[in-house]
């Protein structure tokens, strides 16, 4: 018989704090014959018999290994506190100890209970004790120093029973101990009853009490339940308790079965067990909060300026029946599990106490955003329910959540733009031009919070620059704008290129956005520009006659206006149309030219606010009608031209050049001459343009002549003939029903003499 007779602590130290240190150097195996499990039952035996169990340890470490010897090797010691239990000297291990095991043994171990007769020492009931194996090297020491000398080692609880009843029951008290409300699902606990006598024995009904709305359930089975005799294989059987509570608190129950003894069948006996439960729950509820506000699921700390801080106190109650332990708490990134760069505890809830049912406690949580944004984040309360005895508990039990958010408020400041130009700009107050030139950028906060700005500065500052702004301290609402004016003093002294830098920079404390922005502009004066007809043009009577005006294109690219007055012989031109297509004055904007006498032509063109005009020797192209006037030649002069750059009037210098217009030859005077200064020959568009149900136009004859006016259809058919005949001079007006024509494109031409001119229409639906 081997016996180890150990105090307390040397236990605690051997098994807690020496345990995890153990490794194993190679494939050593330990384990028991029935079952995987550390806890081993051994069931239940009556004084004069006993139990016993079989551990297998199967070495394959390539090297001899030995068991026993001392303490730290093999051992059967005690399993509770109690210093006066003695149930270990039930237990007994292998009487060859110490032992060896060569390499690729399997060395089976027996470790048996033999029940002392009862007394108040070794009285019945459970029994339990700790096994301690481990292997070791003897060939380092023999036996070994410490327990850091084990190779292998392994702890098994050994339970085993002693009983001097007829029929007895494995547990006194089965205890469901703390179960989660409602449980995950439904918790059950065995107890087996064993007949411990030589006889056959039967119970023939089972008391069952409950507390008072008790959840707990027992199996049902047909009386009388047999029992075998004692050591038969059939001398136990097993009852189901089940447990699923739904009500917090106590549930309890007692279970009797009620049995007649096979050595005296009239008395009646019977044996019981405690069945036992607590429904518990862990509810931790948001009890309130001091600077915040609780919106919906977040406890909301609402807008603070970035790198100030902001603090909540938070309130907490356990409204659960089951004491709430504190393991972690930390503040989460809402989206993540990573730490929360906004939020921090500066007063956190204390881990080494409980908080009780009703109990209410608190903690203080510090925001503090480090940039624009909006901080979510979860407050993570982890429990210590998973090292208690709680069975059935959700996931959702591990932890307790609660959702914080606060705004990081900071203006940003941004522009349209990153330089200006002002391009050229007349300098020395010249006539026309106005004594400053103004540009206005658009500055935008783009942030959450009032941008102000101060001291916002021109570098070099005016007089070493023309620039100049009159607003120096200013704010910008939250995602908004503001113009800031920028000014150039026109009354430089010198030509040539201009530069300074506009530094605009947010007074907010902790963030200092700063913009800088180009300023360039070049100074020049009035520049002379040629301004031109063509010098000699020959026409002949009745063709139309295109007239350009020439200028420099290097310079006229520098304006965005041309007004003149044109003059000619009325006699001999009269005025059609401008054409535009291929011209400096192809993309402008708007347009007045019109004969405002006979003779006399004005004129006024201009580009849109942000263009010049287009790089062309030709500034536009006149269109005129010519006659065989009272003279055979025309003069055609520029009267008062003027180029303008939108701000100043006169931008460029005129030098004008006068163009002669002469005849070509007589070729055609078979036609009667005419006093062009009275009567023309004209066709007039339709107006208006579409034509809905009525035709309107007029056309003018110079003198007596046969004359053709027809309308045609878009694939040349006549329509209609409205005169076909030789007609006085004069002016006709046309008047026609158009309701029955079909919508599409019409023509009306007319021939008069060498006179030939189509206009067109369009009818509409």
């Amino acid at each position: 018989m081997f016996l180890r007779k150990i105090n307390l602590s040397f236990l605690v130290i051997l098994f807690i704090v020496k345990a995890p240190i153990l490794y194993s150097q190679g494939p050593i195996l330990i384990f028991n014959e029935f079952t995987a499990s550390d806890t081993v039952d051994m069931g239940m035996c009556v004084p004069g018999d006993s139990l016993e169990t079989y551990f297998n340890i199967i070495n394959r470490s390539g090297k001899v290994l030995k068991i026993g010897g001392n303490d730290y090797t093999f051992l059967i010691g005690r399993a509770v506190d109690d210093p006066n239990n003695l149930d270990f000297f039930e237990f007994y291990g292998p009487r060859d100890l110490p032992r060896t095991i060569d390499t690729n043994i399997n060395s089976v171990f027996t470790i048996k209970y033999i029940p002392f007769s009862p007394s108040v020492q070794f009285p019945p009931g459970k029994k339990i004790v700790r096994l301690w194996l481990g292997l070791f090297d003897p060939k380092v020491n023999d036996p070994p120093f410490s327990i850091n000398e084990i190779l292998k080692g392994r702890e098994f609880i050994l339970i085993a029973r002693k009983s001097v009843s007829e029929l007895d029951v494995y547990e006194t008290l089965i205890d469901f101990d703390s179960v989660w409300v409602p449980p995950a699902d439904t918790i059950y606990k065995i107890l087996t009853v064993q007949n411990n006598t030589r006889l056959p024995l039967y119970v023939d009904s089972i008391i069952f009490h409950r507390s008072i709305n008790a959840e707990i359930r027992m199996e049902r089975k047909p009386f009388p339940v047999p029992f075998a005799e004692y050591r038969s294989g059939d001398e136990r059987n097993t009852w189901k308790f089940s447990y699923f509570p739904i009500n917090l608190g106590r549930d309890t129950a007692l279970v009797r079965f009620i049995y007649r003894s096979p050595t005296n069948p009239d008395s009646i006996k019977f044996v019981q067990t405690i069945v036992r439960g607590v429904g518990v729950t862990q509810k931790i509820r948001l009890q309130g909060v001091e600077n915040a506000e609780i919106v919906g699921n977040f406890i909301d700390l609402g807008s603070v300026p970035i790198d100030t801080s902001k603090e909540v106190k938070i309130y907490i109650q356990n409204t659960g029946n089951l004491p709430f332990g504190l393991i972690r708490q930390e503040i989460l990134n809402y989206y993540s599990n990573t730490p929360s760069n906004g939020f921090r505890f500066v007063d956190s809830l204390p881990t080494n106490q409980f908080l009780l049912p009703t109990q209410i406690d608190s903690f203080t949580v510090q925001f503090t955003p480090t940039q624009r944004d909006t901080f979510l984040a979860r407050i993570r309360l982890t429990s210590d329910i998973s090292r208690r005895k709680v069975v059935g508990y959700p996931d959702s039990a591990k932890e307790v959540v609660f959702y914080i958010r606060g705004v990081g408020l900071a203006p940003k400041l941004t522009a349209e733009t990153d330089s200006v130009d002002f391009g050229n700009i007349i300098v020395n107050s010249s006539d026309g031009c106005p004594v400053a030139r103004d540009t206005l950028i658009r500055l935008t906060n783009s942030g959450n919070y009032v941008l102000q700005v101060s001291n916002a500065r021109i570098d070099p500052p005016y007089p070493q620059t023309p620039f100049k702004i009159f607003e120096e301290n200013f704010e910008i609402p939250p995602f908004s704008n503001k113009l800031l004016k920028i000014v150039f003093d026109s009354t430089a002294k010198d030509v040539g290129p201009y530069e300074a830098t506009l530094i605009i920079t947010s007074s907010f404390s902790k963030i200092r956005d700063t913009l800088r922005i180009k300023l360039r502009a070049n100074g020049v004066l009035p520049d002379p520009v040629s301004l031109s007809f063509p010098r000699d043009i020959s026409f002949k009577p009745g063709t139309a006659l295109s007239l350009p005006i020439l200028v420099q294109k290097d310079k006229i690219k520098r304006v965005k206006n041309y007004s003149d007055t044109i003059q000619y012989n009325s006699t001999v031109l009269k005025y059609r149309a401008t054409t535009l297509n291929n011209t400096a004055s192809e993309r402008i904007a708007n347009s007045n030219i019109q004969e405002v006498e006979p003779g006399t032509l004005s004129i006024s063109v201009n580009t849109k606010w942000n263009e010049f005009f287009l790089p062309s020797d030709t500034l536009l192209i006149l269109n005129f009608d010519t006659f065989l006037g009272n003279e055979i030649n025309s003069r055609i002069e520029f009267v008062s031209p003027q180029f303008g750059d939108g701000i100043c009037s006169r931008a460029l210098t005129p030098i004008p050049s006068p163009g002669i217009i002469r005849l070509d030859s007589l070729c055609g005077l078979s036609y009667k001459l005419f006093d062009g200064r009275k009567d023309i020959f004209r066709l007039e568009s339709p107006t208006p343009n579409p034509v809905d149900n009525s035709l309107d136009f007029a056309f003018e004859v110079a003198f007596d002549t046969y004359t053709k006016l027809l309308l045609f259809d878009a694939f040349g058919n006549v329509v209609n003939t409205f005169v076909d005949g030789k007609i006085k001079q004069g002016t006709y007006d046309i008047h026609y029903d158009a309701s029955k024509l079909s919508p599409g494109i019409y023509f009306i031409q007319m021939t008069s003499g060498i006179f030939h001119q189509v206009v067109h229409f369009v009818k509409a639906q």
